[in-house]
């Protein structure tokens, strides 16, 4: 978990971290709460190193045999 909170900071992490940070300071200077869940969205996804990149997104293929 360490690892993950500390490590591996790219370009498209900090961007989120930004992103997250603009919408949590508009929602509550405009007390925009859904606002609030998509600040909490991109910094979740900030902080944990999750979302769509470098096929994160894609169902992992398993070949199997028909033969067995």
């Amino acid at each position: 978990m360490k690892k993950t909170l500390f490590t591996n900071w790219h370009a498209m992490r900090w961007i989120r971290l930004a992103i997250g940070l603009f919408f949590i300071q508009q929602a509550f200077q405009y007390q925009l709460f859904l606002l609030g869940f998509v600040a909490a969205f991109f910094l979740f996804q900030s902080i944990f190193n999750t979302g769509c990149h470098l096929n994160g997104c894609q169902v992992p293929s398993y070949k199997t045999d028909k033969n067995e």
